[in-house]
């Protein structure tokens, strides 16, 4: 059994030796090579051939972000990073989503005296990224994808939600461009992230979006036209309190898999809406939100899986398409656009 052949660039020589080591033992990983650079890591990635990039970005020279963009433009290929959540990190991995690394590991997350949690993490994370390729674009047809069914646009629709793990930066930047300046209702997302990098994620779409979007608070009202980040580490709930919508925070349920989940968010927005949405799950592995999803379709909601080729991993989307709980599959280009069609009327007045 061939193994997938993994470069690591990292400028420090104890880093790059202790994942050297930890990946040793893999029967079907293989380390080709280790960089302290990323201009190394490019002078050589020709030798080396890689199906897999593991990346620091705080590197000295042209630094991790350069080094990544010149990656992606020479061949497209799954790029891990590996980061930090502190105030330089975290913007930084953030960014590096956006441009086109497929996952991140937070190495502040774990020990440096025992690595087993970290070697089981980037395991984990190398095989998924792997088995998917990486990149949106590739794999069979759609489970269960015929015609979208166009329906009615959906009448007194009170809010947006959302859902996406790995590949979520982006799919989810492009779908809330595509809203505009002022949707007519807000919009919740829960973004598996881990606590400090969803801050940083808001932040990064306030800024470049004509929406406001921002981390949630507990219990601040949900308004028409700003969109609502899930915080690392706290689920996101909607709860309706004198015919307002709030954002509830809470660390229950917590034998859940994730934290945000998007279970959590989409069954609590159903019943404080009496199913008055419209949900989309992206992008990610896994399948969280698939099992909420489906009650909001037998109850009528609008339901909307991301497809399989626009999909970085289609993990999350694909459970949801084989429950039968997808009203519509559609590629990523086209949800934005779909979920202004839904929302014509919606809001006040609608």
């Amino acid at each position: 059994m061939s193994r997938a052949r993994i470069a690591v660039a990292d400028d420090s020589s104890f880093i790059r030796q202790a994942l050297a080591r930890l990946l040793a033992g893999e029967p079907t990983l293989e380390i080709v090579g280790l960089a302290a650079s990323g201009e190394e890591l490019l002078q050589r990635f020709d030798e080396w051939q890689p199906d897999a990039v593991v990346l620091d970005l705080s590197m000295p020279g042209i630094g991790g972000l350069r080094t990544l963009d010149a990656l992606l433009a020479h061949r497209r290929l799954p790029v891990l990073i590996l980061s930090t959540h502190s105030r330089r990190g975290a913007p930084q991995t953030i960014e590096a989503l956006h441009r086109g690394a497929t996952d991140f590991v937070d190495k502040q997350q774990y020990s440096l005296v025992d690595f087993e949690a970290l070697r089981q993490v980037l395991v984990e994370k190398l095989h998924q990224i792997l088995a998917a390729g990486g990149a949106a674009g590739g794999g069979e047809g759609d489970l269960g994808a015929g015609p979208p069914d166009p329906g009615q646009p959906a009448a007194g629709i009170e809010l947006v939600v959302l859902g996406a793990s790995t590949g979520g930066p982006p799919a989810i930047e492009r779908i809330l461009g595509d809203l505009g300046a002022a949707p007519p209702v807000p919009v919740a997302i829960v973004q598996h992230m881990p606590p400090a990098f969803t801050r940083s994620f808001a932040e990064r779409l306030d800024a470049r979006l004509p929406l406001r979007v921002r981390e949630a608070a507990d219990h601040e009202r949900l308004l028409p036209g700003v969109v609502y980040i899930a915080p690392g580490g706290l689920h996101l709930a909607v709860e309706r309190t004198h015919e307002t919508l709030r954002a509830v925070l809470s660390a229950e349920p917590e034998m859940a898999r994730h934290r945000p989940s998007v279970d959590v968010l989409f069954t609590s927005a159903a019943a404080a809406t009496g199913g008055r949405l419209v949900a989309a799950l992206l992008t990610g592995m896994g399948f969280d939100g698939a099992a909420a999803m489906a009650d909001l379709a037998r109850a009528g909601v609008h339901t909307i899986a991301q497809d399989r080729a626009s999909s970085v991993i289609f993990g999350m989307p694909r459970a949801a398409i084989e429950a039968g709980s997808a009203r519509e599959v559609l590629a990523l280009e086209r949800i934005g656009p779909r979920l202004l069609e839904l929302l014509a009327g919606a809001g006040p007045g609608g």
